[in-house]
Formats: C-alpha cells, structure tokens, sequence
C-alpha cells in the first residue's frame, strides 16, 4: 500500500477515471456524464498534481470534445 492507501494496482479514482474514459467512447455515455454534471468533477480534480490522474483527465476530456460537446437541448448540466 502506498501512503493514501492505495495498492499498487492504482487508487480508486485511477480506476474510475480510466473507466470514464472508456464510456466516453459511446455516445449515450457521453450524454449521460454532461448530464451528471461531468464536467465541474473534472474541473475539480484537474487541481491533482499526480500526472497519471492528468493523463487520464485529459483522456477524458479529449472524448467528450471528440464527441461534439454536451447534447443540444438544455438538459441537466447543460447551459
């Protein structure tokens, strides 16, 4: 275990993070994480200074712009 506790095998919000990445590929996903509010949880864990959990934001972030954006409609999370 490392000092916050976590395994070698990565933190949970690694984890997580590399997870998001992945459902950033499917366009229902994508819809339903600007929905969520996504995008402020990313703004708030873009303050990490681990380059992993950047790697993995900007992973993210990278899909959601290649995904055209949030969906057009005014939805929860939208504005």
């Amino acid at each position: 275990r490392s000092a916050s506790g976590a395994t070698d095998g990565g933190s949970p919000v690694k984890i997580a993070l590399f997870s998001l990445g992945n459902m950033c590929a499917h366009k229902e996903c994508r819809e339903a994480l600007w929905s969520l509010g996504v995008r402020e949880v990313l703004q708030h864990l873009s303050s990490s200074h681990d380059p992993v959990t950047q790697k993995y934001l900007a992973r993210i972030q990278s899909k959601l712009q290649a995904g055209g954006g949030p969906p057009q409609g005014g939805g929860a999370g939208t504005k």
